[in-house]
């Protein structure tokens, strides 16, 4: 007999839009419960990712998703270390993160005295006003390196104007592009040819060939162990990512990464797993911690969050 699963809607709110494909501050999820572990599904519409209630309608219905199978995994993984008494941190180290900021000099200022040496930023809404304020703040920080992530909005067409609009040493300065355009093998390697930015896919993760330098791995929606085994034999530089969830599934990520970087020695490179500082703060968030470089566990069993998610009120859907 299968174990009942359990849910428990959430909204969390943003101080700005999350993406290029987004203008909306308002974000909701579910987290699960299965047996004695949690999970997390936070689904992005904008991105292609189905509705949260047709996820919850499928899952309730016996179906599954890339999103419902992570939470799944998460749950299982964390309830049998709840179980054990331990945390999935356990011996791990979790790797350093960038710093994921809005377009707002406030919040370089803060994420500079923070000890971020790598700023992650999304563009692609407005590219003249973003590339000017891009060249400003390289010019403030002229050792920070950037990571831009156009979510595939502009085309190749508009990605190369952007970047013919920053300087020479704002270009210098630039870690990777993320999602330029739709990613297609031979316009992504003229890409990198001409501008010599190494180049990240995320959305078509799965499917990247030739023409790609850096993956981005969300534990959220991908499946990790195949993509680590290609990008060892690609030589690809590997980022995680949280998906701009709940702090539930940040940690489910972080754990992710840190097992993958025991794993895989020297392949898994600055992530983006310090992300609960864009949200407004709320009981999960608050025990996350200052935003840092430095990924901080929340403490407790399996992911953490004992006595937060023991509180809330929890809807079975199974």
């Amino acid at each position: 007999m299968k174990s009942p699963i359990y849910i428990h809607r959430y909204t969390m709110h943003s101080h700005t839009a999350l993406n290029a494909a987004s203008t909306r501050h308002d974000h909701e999820g579910a987290l699960i419960k299965v047996d004695d572990g949690y999970g997390c599904m936070h689904p992005w519409p904008e991105l292609g990712d189905v509705s949260l209630d047709r996820l919850l309608t499928a899952l309730e219905r016996g179906r599954t998703t890339p999103t419902t199978r992570s939470a799944l995994y998460c749950a299982r993984e964390d309830g049998k270390a709840r179980r054990e008494g331990r945390s999935l941190f356990d011996g791990l180290e979790v790797p350093l993160s960038n710093a994921t900021l809005p377009l707002c000099e406030k919040a370089f200022d803060q994420a500079i005295a923070a000890g971020f040496t790598i700023a992650k930023v999304k563009v692609g809404r407005d590219p003249e006003a973003e590339a000017k304020f891009i060249m400003e703040q390289s010019d403030r920080f002229p050792t920070l390196r950037w990571r831009l992530d156009f979510n595939a909005v502009l085309g190749r067409g508009g990605v190369e104007q952007f970047l013919k609009s920053l300087s020479p040493e704002c270009r210098q300065r630039i870690d990777f592009i993320e999602d330029p355009c739709v990613y297609e093998s031979e316009s992504w390697n003229e890409l990198y040819t001409r501008y010599g930015i190494p180049l990240a896919v995320d959305r078509d993760v799965e499917n990247a060939e030739s023409g790609v330098n850096v993956v981005i791995l969300k534990p959220a929606v991908n499946v990790v162990k195949p993509m680590l085994e290609k990008a060892h034999m690609e030589s690809w530089r590997v980022v995680f990512t949280s998906y701009l969830d709940h702090p539930l599934g940040q940690c489910f990520a972080a754990w992710r990464a840190a097992q993958s970087a025991k794993a895989f020695p020297g392949m898994i490179d600055a992530c983006g797993l310090m992300t609960h500082g864009l949200f407004e703060p709320n009981a999960f968030i608050d025990r996350m911690g200052p935003v840092t470089p430095e990924f901080t566990p929340p403490g407790g069993t399996g992911l953490g969050f004992d006595d937060l998610l023991e509180k809330l009120p929890w809807k079975r859907l199974i």
